[in-house]
């Protein structure tokens, strides 16, 4: 008696990248087509039949998934407008639920891709685990959910029967790792091979670059405050910030606190640390001249500081950046 295929559910949002989605699919059945046979089945899921994708590309979906689920895989909203994007992730969560639900019931492997990472965590299923979301929203996942050890850096995070991936076309590399933990390495090599994809990518990080936002969409205490690092990176501490604000240390830490959903400390090294980037990919200055005009002493510190955020030393940043 024949095997059922492993059956996949792609969950389609309101809003998607059909590239992504489409190369998904197409991996899944270049490894039926190696295998001569059909070894992996897979279907759209969406509140809507047919789903529209950003380019107004159409796939047919239904509303409710036509058998049992092997593999869920929730598909990311785009965009980088950061209040805007947030509003449509927790919309979307409500509607996502349900067939999160209803895989968690069913077994099945749940795979969230780039920002539909958010909704994930909001069912609770993450919490206590280690998970990654797109770079741009690492900042606002680990307010909203501070239970989940986020690890952004990284570009594909499993933990159990539980993955999460980066911004974008980290979903090749979820969908690389999927083939390769339900049983199809030999075929998933093949595919790769086929499809001319890139080596395997483990860091996002040296994707990331500021976003630059419009101050009326920026909270105002964070565009005052970017307002007095600007240049002067090196010196700025709490009592700098203070002073700058006209306001007390005490006071600045609350609203930190409150507003921000930060530091005093953690702010400054995510700024230092984001120059450091820049610097790392944009000049030709040593990494000791870098860590000293980022407001580093000493290389060593900078360097385990560099490599804790970011995933990798600052040559080997530098080096994948460039590459």
């Amino acid at each position: 008696m024949t095997a059922k295929p492993i059956h996949v559910v792609i969950w389609l949002p309101s809003d998607f990248y059909s590239a992504v989605v489409s190369t998904l699919v197409e991996m899944f059945q270049l490894v039926n087509d190696v295998r001569g046979s059909q070894v992996l089945s897979c279907e759209f899921v969406s509140r809507t039949s047919p789903a529209i994708s950003t380019a107004g590309i159409s796939f047919p979906a239904k509303t409710q998934p036509s058998r049992k689920m092997d593999v869920l895989i929730l598909i990311a909203m785009p965009g980088a407008e950061i209040p805007e994007l947030l509003r449509s992730l927790d919309e979307e969560s409500e509607h996502s639920k349900p067939l999160i639900a209803l895989a968690r019931q069913q077994q099945a492997i749940i795979a969230a891709h780039c920002g539909a990472c958010y909704p994930l965590a909001d069912t609770g299923l993450l919490d206590g685990k280690r998970a990654t979301i797109s770079w741009w929203l690492k900042s606002h996942a680990s307010s909203r959910f501070p239970q989940v050890q986020w690890d952004s850096s990284r570009m594909l995070v499993r933990d159990g029967r539980l993955y999460t991936c980066g911004g974008g076309f980290s979903g090749l590399e979820l969908a690389k790792a999927l083939l390769v933990d339900l049983g199809f390495s030999k075929e998933e090599r093949i595919v790769r091979k086929l499809l001319v994809l890139p080596p395997s990518r483990k860091y996002q990080s040296p994707y990331e670059f500021p976003l630059e936002e419009l101050p009326k969409e920026t909270n105002p205490l964070e565009y005052k405050l970017r307002g007095l690092a600007e240049n002067k990176i090196r010196e700025i501490d709490l009592s700098f910030l203070a002073a700058g604000l006209g306001m007390s240390a005490r006071t600045l830490s609350r609203r930190f606190a409150s507003e921000l959903k930060t530091t005093p400390g953690k702010w400054i090294q995510e700024k230092r640390l984001e120059l450091a980037r820049s610097l790392l990919e944009g000049t030709k200055l040593s990494i000791s001249e870098i860590c000293y005009r980022v407001g580093y002493q000493d290389v060593a510190s900078f360097s385990r500081t560099f490599s804790k955020t970011t995933g990798m030393a600052p040559g080997e940043f530098r080096k994948q950046i460039r590459s």
